[in-house]
């Protein structure tokens, strides 16, 4: 090793002994000489403009790289924000079986992956020493290209894609489900029911109709979403329209989401927060529990309340539900579709059924609000965490 690095410190001096020659020597002298000069070491740049670690590396490493490597280097930019740049970036992740993304990688004479600011900062200059030293040694053979094929990126792209939509369609139908909106028309449903005259076997019959009324309902809605987004489609300009706008929009959730995180941490105070049901939607949620506790007929009341009570939600868990619905709509083939529909109403109605379960098993209301009270930051900031990510996901 120590021998590597004398070698490469001493073509490092020799360089501006071999810059003085090529000023006194005619051009011919000094293109018979560059002849005997040893094959440069290839690194291939993914970077995407704008990015934080991409500007460090312009900044702090390219700079030093230059300092101490000109002329023994070669460096291929591919800016990922082009499709066939992304393509062979996956291309060149397989290869090296690299499963992590990052920001920023790099790729050295097709043999050594470094991925993110840090490693490059660490591996980067020694491995250009090593890799110089090599190609002095007796025998030595340039490493072959790594080889892709642009139609099996665009395959491999849209697996991740499609691996991407459905992350996100089962974390937006949990998010969905446990967002303040929907929990504290939980808590208070389940407060009723537990104060109610029902027995606890009527409690459960009420319970799971309700539970298998949001379900549907909620599903109907989606259904029908799916349907009229599906329809922009005949309008390539009014969906492109329509997905930026809506990425725009996920932009403005995802701030007043961390905002409203913040100001609920700081001052507990239920009516800080900006994203939530309107006073008169839950007065109106609440006249229809109670009324429809009042009725003999507990499962046919459980399912209408549940109905109309997922229907009135929709004006604040839609939030989550349109722009992951449109995300869907990028996948291939309407049985997939359909299906992400369904994981979807399936993880939304989820804290549902846990929380009547844990309710039939002695939860108390009480525990529950404490619980939402308690969550209501958290819950926020997953909300603006996902919004970003969709918002990310349309744009792309």
């Amino acid at each position: 090793m120590k021998s590597q690095f004398y070698i490469s410190n001493l073509l490092s001096r020799l360089r501006p002994i071999v810059y003085t020659l090529s000023l006194l020597f005619p051009l011919s002298v000094v293109t018979y000489a560059q002849n005997f000069t040893i094959p440069p070491v290839v690194i291939d740049y993914f970077y995407e403009p704008g990015c934080p670690e991409c500007g460090q590396v312009s900044d702090e490493i390219l700079p030093e790289l230059q300092a101490q490597y000109e002329g023994f280097y070669i460096l291929n930019r591919h800016d990922v924000g082009i499709l066939t740049n992304t393509i062979k970036l996956i291309a060149y992740q397989e290869h090296f079986n690299v499963t992590k993304n990052s920001s920023v990688s790099m790729f050295v004479d097709y043999t050594l992956p470094l991925g993110g600011i840090k490693t490059i900062k660490e591996k980067l200059l020694p491995s250009l020493d090593e890799l110089v030293a090599e190609r002095l040694a007796p025998g030595w053979t340039p490493p072959p290209p790594i080889k892709w094929d642009k139609s099996h990126g665009i395959d491999k792209a849209r697996e991740r894609a499609s691996a991407f939509t459905l992350s996100a369609v089962l974390i937006g139908g949990l998010i969905d489900g446990i967002n303040p909106c929907a929990i504290s028309t939980l808590v208070f449903f389940m407060s009723m029911l537990f104060v109610s005259k029902i027995g606890k076997h009527g409690q459960l019959l009420m319970g799971i109709s309700f539970c298998i009324a949001s379900f549907v309902t909620y599903t109907a809605i989606g259904f029908g979403l799916l349907r009229c987004l599906h329809m922009l489609e005949l309008f390539p300009t009014v969906r492109t329209a329509f997905e930026t706008g809506m990425a725009i929009i996920l932009l403005l959730l995802a701030f007043f989401s961390f905002k409203d995180a913040i100001r609920y941490k700081r001052s507990h105070d239920p009516h800080q927060v900006s994203i939530q049901l309107p006073d008169r939607i839950k007065r109106l949620i609440h006249t229809l529990m109670r009324k429809g506790l009042k009725s003999h007929h507990l499962i046919l009341a459980g399912f209408f309340v549940g109905a109309a009570v997922t229907m009135l939600e929709t004006v604040c868990t839609g939030q989550v539900y349109v722009p992951t619905m449109t995300a869907v709509l990028k996948e291939e083939g309407d049985l997939r579709i359909w299906t992400l529909l369904l994981l979807y109403n399936t993880m939304f109605i989820t804290p549902l059924v846990t929380a009547l379960i844990l309710t039939r098993y002695g939860l108390t209301t009480q525990t529950m609000l404490k619980w939402s009270k308690r969550n209501v930051p958290f819950s926020k900031t997953l909300l603006g965490v996902f919004f970003l990510a969709i918002a990310v996901y349309l744009f792309v």
